[in-house]
C-alpha cells in the first residue's frame, strides 16, 4: 500500500492545519519524555537507605548473589557472601522491593523510605522453589529420545530448562513442552544457547540440542534466561531469546549431591553425583559431576537406553583482577529409537505406540535404529576485571566426536520394513488374510532378522545389512566480551565471535548380517556408472568400512556485536547491532561415477555478510506496572543443511541461494505485586527468503522412473503472530493459582518455488510453484493453555496440579502434493482433491498433570523426594504430530496414510536427592 500526501490532495489551509497539529502532537510527546527524565533526577533530592540480610528458610544459611531490586527505579544490588545488602539513595516514599535468586521463590516486600535514614529489614527469608527444584532434577534431555526420527525433533523445550522471570514462560515452559509446544512457533534456530558465553547451537542447522549435556542437571543449573526480544549480555541473540549456562566452579553450590531417579519414559533408572568445593583459600575451586541413565526398554517397545555423562570444572583466582576457568564435559549415549507409522498399522496391532524399527533375533528384541553419540566439549575462560567499571571476558572452546544412527539397507532385495505399504491389508488382494497375519505372526508385524540372515547366507555379497549414517563434527570457537559501566545510567557491551567448523558426513558398514562383504555400488544409478567411488572401484566393503558417501562441510564465521543499555527511574531501554561474515563450502572425499566431475574435492566457496539491529523500551509507571516494546531486524546466512542440491553426491549449490531476513516486534504489560504477577504480550515475526531441502522417495519422477529426490524449496516466507498471557496469584500464603495461555497464528505467507533433484541419477524436474500460502506451520500447538494450583506447606512439602488444553496442531504437509501437477486429472471438490490439497488439522487435546514433593533436614543432610505424573487420565489417543508420506495418490492408485506420533499415556518420574 502506498500513501500520498501532496498539495494536490489537501488544500493549503488544511495542509497548514495538519502541520500545526503534527507539531503540537510531537511537542507533547517530547515534553512528556523530558519530564520523565527530569523527574528521574529530581527524585534523587531526598533519599534514604535500605539494608538487611537474606537467608534460606530451610537451612537458615545466608544466601549470596540474591538480587535486591527497588521496583520502579534503576536501583538494585546483590547480597554478599554473608547475605548482607545495602541500597543507598532510595527516593523517599513507598516502594516495593523484590528479592530474586534462582531456585528460590521471589519475595516482594513493601517499604516506606524516610529521607536521611536507613531502614533495616533485619532478615529476609527466601523459600526454595519446590517446582523449580523438581524441574531442575528432571532430565529434559530425555524428552526427545522417543520422538521424531530427524534431528529437528530435539528442540521442543529450547531454553526453558530453568525458571524464568517471565510469568508466562515460568508457568508454561515445562507443561506445554510435553506436547511439543514451541514458544511463538519458533524452532530453536531462533534461540541462542550459550555456555560461558560460547554459542552452542549447531552450525549446520542453527538448532540447540540439550542432549549434549544430558544428565548434568546440577552442573548446568546456573542459567541466565532472556526470553524473546530484548537486551542480553552475551550477544545479539535470536528472536526467541538467549540462554547462557554458567559452568564456573566458583559459582556452583558448595557441597555434595547424590540423586537417584526412576521413570517409565525413555529410561528406567538414573543416578547422578555432583561435588563442588567452592572457592578455597588457595584461590582454587573444583566441581565434578557424573551420571548414568539406563533402561532395557522405555515406554515404546525396543527403545533401550544407555547413557553416561561426565563433567569437570576447575577455577583459579590468579589475583584480584584475573581468573581462569577450565571446563570439560560430555554425555555419551546409545539408545534404540522409536518411529512413526500409519493409523492403519496402529489399528492392526491395537497399539498407538507401535514401533516399526525392531524385530526378534534369536528370541531377543533388536532395534534397527540405534543412535550413538559422544561429543566432548573443552572450554577455557578468562575473566579480566580491568577496573571497577570495566570487564573483559574471553573464552575458547573445542568440540569433536561422533554422532550417528543406524538403519537397515538392502540391495536387489525386497523392502524389509514391516509397515511398508505393500505389506499392509489396504494394498493387498487378500486384506483379511494379511490382517490376520499381522495380528498373529510376529515376523509379519516386526522386522524379520532371521530371514535377512538366511537370505545373506546364499550369497557372499550382502543383500541386507545395517549401515550407520554418521554426523561427526569438529569445531573451534573463540569469544570475547567487553562490558563498561559508562555512568550510573548507561552501560556498554561489545563482543567478538569466531567459529571454525568441519562437519563430516559419511556412511559406515555396521553389520553385514552374516554376509562376507558388500560391493560399494549405487543401486539407483545406471549399471555403467554404479561405483560410489571411482578412486576405489568395485570395492568390497567390510564391517567398519566407509561406503556410499563421504564428504565434509566447512564453515568459517566471524561476528561483532555492540549494545548499549540505559536505566532511569521510569525508563529503561537498549539499542544493539551486529555484523557477521560467513564462508562455507563442501569437500567431497569420494568420486561418484555418475557425478565424476562434481563429487570429489572442494566446491566453490560462498560468502555472506549479514547484519542485525534491535532496540527496546520499558516504561515503569510505578513499581508494579511495566510497559515494554521491542523490535528487531536481522539477516542470516542460509544454513549449511539447505545450501546444496544434493550434498551427499555432488558439489552443486542451490540456485540463487539467498540470505534469510527476519523482522520481529513485541509489546506487552507486566504487573508485579506481592500477591499477583501477570504479563500479557503480543508478538509478530516475519521470516522471508528461507530455503529448505527435503528428501523423499517417489515412484513417478521422470517418465515414471523411481528415485530418491531432494525437493529444493526457495522463497519461503512465514508469519508468526499471537498473544501470550501468564498470571500467578497468591490466594493464601501457601496456595498459588496459575494460568498461562498462548494463542498464535503461524502460517506460510508465500508460494515457494520447488525443484526436485534426483540424488543418485543425473535428473531434475522443472521448477514448480508450491501453493502453500496460508498453510499452517506444523509441529506445534498454536493454541495452548494451562490452569493450575500449587500448594507449598510451611512444613516443606508441596503439591501441584495442572489442567492443560491444546489445539490447532497441524501435520507437516508434503510440498509435491501442493503443485498443479499433483491435482491433474482430479475433480475439484472431490475426496481425492481435498485429500491431496488440504492440510490435516489434529484433534484438540486435554491432559492433567500432578507433582508432589517433600524435603527434610536431618543434621547436615538435606533430603528431597519429588514425583510427577503426566497424562494422569491415561489418554492414549492424543496425536502430537506427524507428516504426510512422500508417496500419494499422485504416484499411484495405492493408499499412503499419514505417519503419526502419539503422546504417551500415563507416565511418571520419581526423584530422590541427598545434599550435604
Amino acid at each position: 500500500m502506498e500513501f500520498a500526501f501532496t498539495r494536490g490532495e489537501v488544500g493549503s489551509s488544511e495542509y497548514l492545519t495538519v502541520l500545526i497539529k503534527l507539531f503540537n502532537f510531537m511537542k507533547k510527546i517530547l515534553l512528556f519524555l523530558l519530564m520523565g527524565v527530569l523527574s528521574s533526577f529530581a527524585l534523587h533530592a531526598q533519599t534514604g537507605n535500605v539494608s538487611g540480610k537474606v537467608r534460606n528458610s530451610v537451612d537458615r544459611n545466608y544466601l549470596s548473589q540474591v538480587k535486591v531490586e527497588v521496583l520502579g527505579t534503576n536501583l538494585s544490588t546483590f547480597t554478599d557472601a554473608e547475605g548482607n545488602f545495602l541500597i543507598s539513595e532510595v527516593p523517599q516514599g513507598k516502594h516495593l522491593l523484590e528479592f530474586i535468586l534462582q531456585d528460590f521463590k521471589s519475595v516482594s516486600m513493601a517499604v516506606n523510605v524516610v529521607a536521611g535514614s536507613t531502614i533495616d529489614l533485619k532478615v529476609v527469608e527466601l523459600v526454595p522453589s519446590a517446582l523449580s527444584q523438581s524441574l531442575k532434577d528432571f532430565d529434559f534431555s530425555s524428552l526427545t529420545d522417543e520422538e521424531l526420527d530427524d534431528e529437528g525433533s530435539k528442540e521442543n523445550i529450547s531454553g526453558l530448562l530453568a525458571s524464568s522471570k517471565d510469568v508466562f514462560v515460568s508457568n508454561a515452559g515445562y507443561v506445554f513442552s510435553q506436547l511439543r509446544f514451541k514458544t511463538r512457533g519458533y524452532s530453536t534456530d531462533n534461540t541462542s544457547i550459550r555456555m560461558n558465553g560460547m554459542l552452542m547451537n549447531d552450525m549446520e542447522n542453527g538448532r540447540g540440542y540439550w542432549y549434549k549435556w544430558g544428565g548434568l542437571n546440577d552442573a548446568t543449573r546456573n542459567q541466565e534466561i532472556y526470553y524473546g526480544l530484548g537486551s542480553n549480555d552475551f550477544g545479539f541473540g535470536g528472536v526467541g531469546g538467549t540462554t547462557n549456562i554458567n559452568t564456573s566452579a566458583k559459582d556452583q553450590r558448595v557441597g555434595t549431591k547424590l540423586v537417584y531417579s526412576r521413570s517409565n519414559k525413555s529410561y528406567a533408572n538414573r543416578v547422578m553425583a555432583t561435588h563442588s568445593t567452592g572457592l578455597m583459600e588457595n584461590g582454587w575451586a573444583f566441581t565434578v559431576s557424573g551420571s548414568r541413565r539406563w533402561g532395557d526398554e522405555g515406554y515404546v517397545d525396543a527403545t533401550f537406553y544407555d547413557a553416561y555423562s561426565y563433567f569437570l570444572s576447575a577455577y583459579k583466582q590468579l589475583n584480584d583482577n584475573h581468573s581462569i576457568n577450565f571446563t570439560v564435559f560430555a554425555a555419551p549415549s546409545e539408545r534404540g529409537k522409536g518411529g512413526a507409522s500409519t493409523q492403519e498399522v496402529y489399528d492392526l496391532v491395537g497399539d498407538n505406540y507401535y514401533n516399526p524399527y525392531w524385530g526378534y533375533q534369536n528370541g531377543d528384541k533388536r532395534n534397527s535404529r540405534v543412535s550413538k553419540s559422544h561429543q566432548p566439549v573443552f572450554m577455557l575462560n578468562h575473566d579480566w576485571k580491568i577496573n571497577e567499571k570495566s570487564n573483559l571476558k574471553t573464552g575458547v572452546s573445542y568440540t569433536f566426536g561422533r554422532n550417528g544412527s543406524t538403519r537397515l539397507g538392502w540391495f536387489n532385495a525386497p523392502d524389509p520394513r514391516p509397515d511398508y505399504y505393500n505389506k499392509l491389508p489396504s494394498n493387498s488382494a487378500n486384506p483379511e488374510e494379511v490382517a490376520r497375519l499381522w495380528k498373529t505372526d510376529p515376523k509379519v508385524r516386526h522386522i524379520d532378522w532371521d530371514r535377512m540372515y538366511q537370505v545373506n547366507s546364499n550369497d557372499p555379497n550382502a543383500q541386507y545389512y545395517v549401515e550407520e549414517n554418521r554426523y561427526d563434527a569438529e569445531q573451534l570457537m573463540a569469544n570475547t566480551t567487553y562490558t563498561k559501566e559508562i555512568n550510573n545510567n548507561w552501560n556498554l557491551t561489545a563482543g567478538l565471535d569466531y567459529t571454525y567448523y568441519i562437519g563430516s558426513r559419511f556412511n559406515v558398514m555396521d553389520d553385514l548380517l552374516g554376509a562376507e562383504y558388500l560391493l560399494d555400488y549405487d543401486k539407483y544409478a545406471p549399471t555403467s556408472m554404479r561405483d560410489n567411488d571411482l578412486n576405489n572401484p568395485d570395492r568390497k566393503v567390510k564391517e567398519g568400512d566407509t561406503f556410499g558417501f563421504d564428504y565434509d562441510i566447512h564453515l568459517r564465521k566471524a561476528g561483532f556485536f555492540a549494545q548499549t543499555d540505559f536505566v532511569y527511574n521510569q525508563w529503561e531501554g537498549y539499542i544493539g547491532a551486529e555484523v557477521s561474515q560467513t564462508k562455507m563450502w563442501r569437500e567431497g572425499n569420494m568420486r561418484k561415477a555418475i557425478f565424476a566431475d562434481q563429487s570429489y574435492g572442494e566446491s566453490s566457496k560462498k560468502d555472506f555478510t549479514n547484519f542485525g539491529v534491535k532496540g527496546g523500551l520499558t516504561y515503569k509507571l510505578n513499581g508494579r506496572n511495566y510497559f515494554t516494546a521491542n523490535a528487531a531486524y536481522q539477516t542470516r546466512a542460509p544454513f549449511l543443511r539447505n545450501a546444496f542440491e544434493s550434498a551427499r553426491t555432488r558439489n552443486k549449490w542451490v540456485d540463487n541461494l539467498e540470505e534469510e531476513k527476519i523482522m520481529s516486534f513485541d509489546a506487552g504489560y507486566q504487573l508485579r505485586s506481592p500477591f499477583v504477577k501477570a504479563s500479557i504480550k503480543g508478538f509478530y515475526t516475519r521470516f522471508e527468503d528461507q530455503t529448505q531441502v527435503r528428501n523423499y522417495f517417489t515412484s513417478n519422477f521422470q517418465n515414471g522412473q523411481s528415485a530418491f529426490v531432494n525437493a529444493i524449496l526457495t522463497g519461503i516466507d512465514k508469519e508468526h503472530m499471537g498473544v501470550e498471557l501468564g498470571v500467578e496469584a497468591k490466594l493464601t500464603p501457601t496456595l498459588t493459582a496459575i494460568f498461562a495461555a498462548s494463542k498464535g497464528q503461524y502460517i506460510y505467507d508465500s508460494r515457494p518455488e520447488m525443484k526436485e533433484v534426483a540424488v543418485d541419477i543425473d535428473l531434475e524436474s522443472e521448477t514448480n510453484t508450491v501453493y502453500a500460502k496460508n498453510f499452517y506451520v506444523p509441529g506445534t500447538p498454536q493454541t495452548a493453555a494451562t490452569v493450575g494450583l500449587k500448594y507449598s506447606s510451611p512444613k516443606y512439602w508441596w503439591a501441584g496440579i495442572n489442567a492443560n488444553y491444546y489445539d490447532d496442531t497441524y501435520l507437516d504437509f508434503h510440498p509435491a502434493r501442493r503443485t498443479s501437477k499433483a491435482v491433474e486429472g482430479l475433480t475439484p471438490g472431490s475426496d481425492d482433491w481435498n485429500t491431496t490439497i488440504n492440510q490435516r488439522q489434529l484433534d484438540e487435546a486435554f491432559t492433567l498433570d500432578l507433582n508432589v514433593g517433600k524435603s527434610w533436614k536431618i543434621n547436615d543432610y538435606y533430603i528431597s523426594l519429588n514425583a510427577s505424573v503426566n497424562n494422569v487420565l491415561d489418554d492414549t489417543d492424543i496425536t502430537t504430530g506427524g507428516y504426510e508420506q512422500s508417496r500419494s495418490s499422485v504416484d499411484s492408485d495405492r493408499n499412503f496414510g499419514d505417519k503419526l506420533y502419539y503422546y504417551y499415556g500415563r507416565t511418571y518420574f520419581v526423584n530422590l536427592s541427598v545434599r550435604f
